[in-house]
Order: C-alpha cells, then sequence, then structure tokens
C-alpha cells in the first residue's frame, strides 16, 4: 500500500477539531499534523479544500438500504449494499436481523459469514461488513414494532439452542450484536451466556421493570436499541425503561434521528442527560432506503414510504418500520439541533464502535487505527471515502 496525505482538511478528532491532515501509510493512521507541519514527501498528497476529515461512519442497526434486505441477500446483493453505504460516508456496519424461522436464520448468517470472508478477494473497496445484530427473536409481543410475533422466542437453557446466534464467534471473524427484552422468560440466563460466547448484548422492544432492567445490567446489558422505541413511554409514576436509561451513567443508548421516531425535542432532552458519550446514532434503515416513496413488500409484510416515514401499509393503527434515513443524514439532523459538529461525529463513529466492542481498531482518527476515513463539505455531503487507506469514493 502506498503513504497518502491528506490535507488542508477541519480533522475532527475524538475531542476537537484540527486544522491540517492525516497521514496514511500502509491502510494505517500514521500521523495526524497541523496544516503549518505538513509532512514533506511522505506520499500522494490530496487536497480536502477544508472539508471535516472524520472516521468513517459505522452503522450499528442497519436492514438494509437500496432495496438489499440483508436477511435474504447474496453476496451480490450485500456489496450493492457496501457500495450505496460507502458513498454516505459509512464505512462499516452490522447486518442486522428481524426474528425469523431457523432456515432463513441460518440462509442469512451463512451468507454474511461468507462475504466477510471473501471480502479482502472481492469487494475491498466499499463499506466493511463488520458482523451481525439480531434484533430478536427474544424480545416481547407487546412491543413488537414491525417485526413478526410469530418468530418471537423464549430461553429454555440448553445451551444448543443459541448456538445458531453464536457460531464462528471463537474465530472473532464476524461480532455478534443481540437486542433482547430481559423480562422474557430464562433472557437473563440468556443473557450472561452470550457474553461468555463474546457476544455484546442490548436491551430493546422491552417491557421490563426497574428490577428486571437493573439485573439485566447485572448480566451484561448495557446499551438500549433504538431509544425510546419500543419501550413503555415515560411516566411520573413509571419512568420504565425510558426513564432509567436516561439515568444510568454505565448505560449507553442509540438513536433513529429522523425526526419520524423521535421528536427533535426529545433528542435534544436524550442528549442533554447522556452526552455524546452516552448517545450513538443509527440508522434502522429498511431495504427502501434511498428509493424515494412508495410501496414495498419484504418481511411479509407491505411497508409504505412517504415523505422519508415509515409504516405497515393498511394496518389500522400507524406502526413505524424502520428507517429509509442514513447516517449521514441523521449527523446533519443532531448537528441541526445544535450538537456540535465533534459531538456528533463522536455518536456516529466513536460511540458505536465503543458499544460494539471494536473501538481498538475504528471509531476515531488515532494513530495506528485503519485508514476508514471520510471528508464531508459544509453541506455534509460526501466528497472522499476510504478504507484500510484505498480511495473508494471520490465526488470531489
Amino acid at each position: 500500500m502506498k503513504n497518502i496525505l491528506l490535507h488542508n482538511a477541519r480533522v475532527v478528532l475524538e475531542r476537537g477539531i484540527k486544522c491540517g491532515g492525516v497521514h496514511v501509510r500502509d491502510g494505517r493512521i500514521a500521523q495526524v499534523f497541523g496544516e503549518e507541519s505538513r509532512p514533506v514527501g511522505a506520499g500522494d498528497s490530496i487536497d480536502l479544500d477544508g472539508a471535516y476529515l472524520m472516521p468513517g461512519m459505522l452503522d450499528i442497526h442497519i436492514h438494509g438500504s437500496a432495496g438489499v434486505d440483508v436477511l435474504e441477500a447474496d453476496h451480490y446483493e450485500l456489496a450493492k449494499l457496501s457500495e450505496f453505504l460507502i458513498r454516505e460516508g459509512v464505512t462499516g456496519y452490522f447486518a442486522t436481523l428481524v426474528p425469523a424461522d431457523e432456515r432463513t436464520y441460518r440462509s442469512a448468517i451463512a451468507a454474511i459469514d461468507s462475504y466477510i470472508e471473501r471480502r479482502d478477494e472481492t469487494v475491498r473497496s466499499v463499506a466493511r461488513l463488520i458482523g451481525i445484530h439480531f434484533e430478536g427473536p427474544f424480545v416481547s409481543h407487546h412491543r413488537c414494532g414491525a417485526l413478526r410475533r410469530e418468530y418471537f422466542r423464549t430461553y429454555d437453557g440448553d445451551p444448543r439452542s443459541i448456538d445458531l446466534f453464536t457460531e464462528s464467534l471463537s474465530s472473532a471473524a464476524c461480532p455478534r450484536l443481540m437486542t433482547l427484552a430481559p423480562e422474557i422468560e430464562g433472557v437473563l440466563r440468556l443473557a450472561r451466556k452470550l457474553r461468555l460466547r463474546g457476544a455484546r448484548v442490548f436491551i430493546g422492544h422491552s417491557q421490563a421493570d426497574l428490577d428486571t432492567l437493573h439485573r439485566a445490567v447485572e448480566a451484561g446489558a448495557r446499551h438500549i436499541t433504538h431509544f425510546p422505541n419500543a419501550l413503555d413511554g415515560l411516566h411520573h409514576r413509571n419512568p420504565g425503561a425510558v426513564g432509567w436509561g436516561l439515568v444510568r451513567e454505565d448505560v449507553t443508548v442509540d438513536c433513529i434521528a429522523d425526526f419520524h421516531h423521535v421528536h427533535p425535542l426529545m433528542l435534544r432532552l436524550i442528549y442533554q442527560a447522556k452526552g455524546a458519550d452516552g448517545m450513538a446514532l443509527i440508522s434502522d434503515a429498511i431495504p427502501p432506503a434511498g428509493l424515494g416513496d412508495g410501496e414495498f413488500s419484504f418481511w411479509g409484510e407491505k411497508i409504505a414510504v412517504r415523505d422519508g416515514r415509515t409504516s405497515l401499509a393498511g394496518a389500522l393503527e400507524e406502526t413505524l418500520a424502520g428507517s429509509v434515513i442514513t447516517m449521514r443524514q441523521a449527523l446533519k439532523n443532531i448537528i441541526g439541533l445544535g450538537v456540535p459538529v465533534e459531538e456528533a461525529v463522536r455518536m456516529a463513529t466513536l460511540v458505536p464502535a465503543r458499544v460494539a466492542g471494536i473501538d481498538g481498531w475504528c471509531g476515531s482518527i488515532k494513530n495506528e487505527k485503519r485508514a476508514d476515513l471520510v471528508a464531508l463539505d459544509d453541506d455534509f455531503e460526501v466528497r472522499l471515502a476510504m478504507i484500510d487507506g484505498v480511495i473508494a469514493f471520490d465526488a470531489r
């Protein structure tokens, strides 16, 4: 791999913004420098014309986009999704699987594992598919959202019944995340077993009471999925998971900042309560993302998209069914609410990396981390994206 010097940029670091650039060597970040101390003769030079240079965004909760459903995607379709995402500034993502039957699960897991193993050979210069996020199936019938209840499960204590969700973890080739409802039968035991096998456990689609939530933390669940959606609403006599999540300093949350799932005022409240280090951004994007308005069929349902809002078509009561937002637009929305750029970037990069346990190699601009980088202009449009020090998208 060659050396590349990215300069004349506003480099977004973990704590602040530095005018200067980044020296990339052999696919890694070798140096962050000020513009006045730019290295000479360090490699090919790229002038970013004052753009924000930031870590690539990480989406830990995405079901698909550009017509691709990760539950049914083959190698070609996963590559298509990864190409769409890199153009939106996402350099890494977790394919998120909704509850399904055993055959569908196994087919999806095999396709994703195979894609990850073959990535270096076939599709290097696109967003990196990092692992799998299981949204369910151990979740509440009473907070199912658009998830199909017929595939929900309880846990009987038999370790073999969860092998499906943890296979290949020993090689760390495909990290696993799982969203579960801690009040479901056997799920606290399940959370402990998943953690012992190396998976990360989140709380979501839940009606758990405060005592159960406290015990969930002891079992290793310290993050809440698409907060505060699919949880009991906040009430002054029954604060539930929403009130609990807002005040627990050792619990992080992620949010869909499309202004449909969560009102802008509520997003500001969450930010004020949790701070930038306690709040991650996700897309929760579904296959129609990037395709505009219309009606689409997937997961056995018809989903309507109107003006960026999703719902189950024909339902008596409107139920949101994932989003069609991108991480780039979510970042732009949060900044529009008054969150400083460097903090908003942290929500889209380092915080999700920490939540997923992969911040050792990505999520921030730091020496020796992989050079998965994105340059955004003042309108937060992607000008350039890089994976492992290789330019994957260039709109300059």
